[in-house]
């Protein structure tokens, strides 16, 4: 099965897919079953930063969503985002150098990545 793919701005780009496929290959080697996973793409909610923040354009949000909880990043394209998926799987799929999975569950892997996102972009200096 397939990671089930949802957009509100038009069809997701060929090479994304075609790369996505190859990485559900990956996962349901390691165990990882891509079906339970959700992917959408929509506009982004906030589009009015000037052109030089965003050269790349608007990009999109993407939200993905497993076993009911889900999460959102905005990247600039589908392949940036798959990329950026990737890397947030790759813990539970490669594990730790240890051979020890660094997920051992789904809500493991969400509450990973809900530390990442609440952290602050910013901390100041102790003094």
């Amino acid at each position: 099965m397939h990671i089930k793919l949802q957009s509100t701005v038009g069809d997701f780009d060929a090479s994304f897919v075609k790369a996505l496929r190859k990485f559900e290959i990956v996962m349901e080697a390691q165990g990882l079953d891509p079906s339970v996973y959700v992917i959408s793409r929509d506009r982004p909610q906030f589009t009015s930063l000037p052109f030089f923040v965003r050269p790349g354009g608007d990009g999109y949000n993407y939200t993905v969503f497993i076993d009911g909880e889900s999460f959102t990043v905005t990247k600039a394209s589908d392949l940036a985002f798959l990329d950026h998926f990737e890397q947030l799987c790759a813990g539970a799929i490669y594990g730790k150098p240890d051979g020890g999975s660094l997920f051992r569950t789904i809500g493991q892997f969400f509450s990973r990545v809900r530390a990442w996102f609440d952290a602050p972009l910013y901390e100041n200096p102790k003094k």
